[in-house]
C-alpha cells in the first residue's frame, strides 16, 4: 500500500476529480495522513459514496464533499466562493479533474470541453483560492498547488491562435494540448507566487488503471483496454501527487514537473516560457479573470517580486 510521505495532520486539502481513480486513491492517502479532505466531484451520489467508503475504511470523519461541473466557469466560481467561505485556510489544492473527449463538444460557455475542463478550470479555481492558500503558509511550510498533467504533453500540437481547435480537432490532440497547458500554467503561476509561502508543481502520474476514456463509447473502451495492458494501480498513480503535497523536496523550488517522485525535464515545447505567458494572458481574457491582479492581491504588498524559478535542465528520467 502506498502511504503519504509525511503527516497532513491539521491540514486542509482540496482535491478535484475526487470520486474515482487517482483522485479517490489520493483522498484515502491524505486521510490516512490526518488531513481534512474536501472532495470535489461532478456526480453527487458517486462523490458522497466514495467519501463514505473512505471514511469507513480509514476511520476519519472529516471528509466533506463539494459538487461542481468544472467544465462550467460559473460552477468553478461558485465552488471557489463556497470553499473560501468554509475553508479560509487551505494547505493543499490538488487540481486533478480531467477527461478526454474524442468528439468536439462545447460547454455552456462556448468553450471546447477538454480545454474548459482540463485547463480553464485549473486556471480559475487556483487563482480564486490563492488567498486561502497564502493564509495557510507557515515559515518553512508553504502551501501547495499540485497540477496533474501527463506525459501526453509530449504529443501536443497547439495553435496559440486557435487554443480550442476549431480547425484540425482531434480528441487525443486536444487532450495532449491540455496537458501541455497544465505545465505552462504551472510555470507561469510559479513566477507570480511568493514561493516562500506558496509553491506549485505539475506531475505525470503514470498510465493508471481508471475509467479514463470510457466516456467515449466503443472507441473509448477499446482505448481503455489497450491502456490497461500497461496500467498501474490508482494508488500508485496518486503517489507522486500526495508526495508533492507534503515533501520537503518540493519546497526547494517551484514550477517544476515530476514523475515517480523525481523532478524531470518536460518536452522542449513545455519549456517555452514565452508561449506559457501567452497562454496565461489568453486564459485571463477567456475567463474574464485577471491572473496578474489575482496573484498580486493574494501575495500582498509585503512581498517583493520574485525572479523566475531556476530553469536549469533537470535529470530526464521518465522511465
Amino acid at each position: 500500500m502506498v502511504m503519504p510521505m509525511r503527516s497532513f495532520a491539521g491540514q486542509t486539502v482540496v482535491i478535484t476529480g475526487a470520486s474515482d481513480g487517482i483522485g479517490k486513491a489520493a483522498v484515502r492517502q491524505y486521510a490516512l495522513g490526518g488531513a481534512r479532505v474536501v472532495m470535489v466531484g461532478r456526480n453527487e451520489a458517486k462523490t458522497r459514496a466514495a467519501a463514505h467508503a473512505i471514511m469507513t475504511d480509514t476511520g476519519r470523519r472529516d471528509i466533506t464533499c463539494e459538487i461542481a461541473d468544472l467544465s462550467r466557469q460559473d460552477a468553478v466560481r461558485d465552488l471557489a466562493a463556497r470553499l473560501q467561505a468554509a475553508h479560509p485556510v487551505i494547505h493543499v489544492l490538488a487540481n486533478n479533474a480531467g477527461a478526454m473527449f474524442l468528439e468536439r463538444q462545447l460547454t455552456v460557455d462556448g468553450f471546447e470541453q477538454t480545454f474548459a475542463l482540463n485547463h480553464l478550470a485549473y486556471y480559475t479555481l487556483t487563482l480564486l483560492l490563492l488567498p486561502s492558500l497564502y493564509a495557510a503558509a507557515a515559515p518553512g511550510a508553504p502551501a501547495r498547488i499540485v497540477n496533474v498533467s501527463s506525459r501526453a504533453h509530449e504529443n501536443a500540437r497547439p495553435e496559440l491562435d486557435d487554443l480550442q481547435l476549431t480547425q484540425g480537432f482531434g480528441g487525443w490532440r486536444a487532450y495532449a494540448n491540455s496537458k501541455l497547458f497544465n505545465i505552462w500554467f504551472t510555470t507561469s503561476l510559479a513566477r507570480r507566487l511568493d514561493t516562500a509561502r506558496v509553491v506549485t508543481h505539475a506531475l505525470h502520474p503514470g498510465v493508471v488503471s481508471t475509467r479514463f476514456a470510457t466516456n467515449n463509447g466503443r472507441m473509448g473502451r477499446l482505448l481503455r483496454g489497450v491502456m490497461d495492458l500497461v496500467s498501474i494501480s490508482p494508488a500508485a498513480g496518486a503517489d507522486t501527487l500526495v508526495w508533492l503535497s507534503g515533501a520537503v523536496e518540493a519546497t526547494h523550488d517551484s514550477g517544476r514537473y515530476w514523475c515517480r517522485r523525481r523532478m524531470v525535464t518536460p518536452s522542449r515545447l513545455a519549456r517555452r516560457e514565452d508561449l506559457a505567458e501567452l497562454l496565461w494572458q489568453r486564459s485571463g481574457t477567456l475567463t474574464a479573470l485577471d491572473g496578474d491582479r489575482c496573484a498580486g492581491e493574494a501575495r500582498g504588498p509585503v512581498s517583493s517580486t520574485l525572479p523566475s524559478p531556476n530553469r536549469a535542465p533537470a535529470p530526464h528520467d521518465q522511465s
